[in-house]
């Protein structure tokens, strides 16, 4: 019966994670991740009492979720770059500005600039409630944490493309 009952649960994780934006600024996010949903929460850079609020916009079902790999900001507007696992081996890129306080949402081209990935794919790990930049950079020279996983660039795009 205890199966039956955690089939329908959904595990969740939160934690705040420091983000080193391309400025060379360092922003506190409070990250909220299930098996269904994502979320970010965070101060707007240089303006004061501003809260932005992102979340995932497409359940594409069990293991397509979309997972956010970028937080910046471009031209004054929050940007969030995301993934999602299509089907083995493929991957949907988006892109989402904040205009005004809601969010437009672009689907990457094919071959588009690469960039760092500046957010933390979390899986479990117990890195306690905070990650800093020095967790994430620990992780990321670890050999189990996949170039994927640190890098989205021109020789990523989705599958048929």
């Amino acid at each position: 019966m205890a199966a039956a009952l955690s089939a329908g649960c959904s595990r969740s994780e939160r934690w705040q994670e420091q983000v080193l934006l391309a400025s060379g600024q360092v922003i506190l996010v409070e990250r909220e991740s299930s098996d269904r949903s994502a979320s970010m929460r965070f101060a707007m850079p240089g303006h004061p009492g501003e809260i932005v609020e992102w979340r995932s916009l497409h359940d594409g079902g069990p293991w397509q979720l979309e997972n956010p790999v970028v937080l910046d900001v471009e031209n004054g507007a929050p940007v969030v770059l995301t993934v999602v696992s299509t089907s083995p081996g493929c991957r949907l890129f988006t892109k989402y500005v904040n205009t005004g306080g809601g969010w437009r949402e672009e689907v990457l081209p094919d071959r588009f600039k690469g960039r760092d990935m500046n957010l933390f794919i979390r899986s479990g790990l117990a890195l306690g409630d905070v990650v800093t930049l020095e967790h994430k950079r620990r992780e990321s020279s670890a050999i189990s944490y996949s170039r994927s996983l640190r890098f989205l660039g021109p020789a990523d795009k989705a599958c048929g493309h």
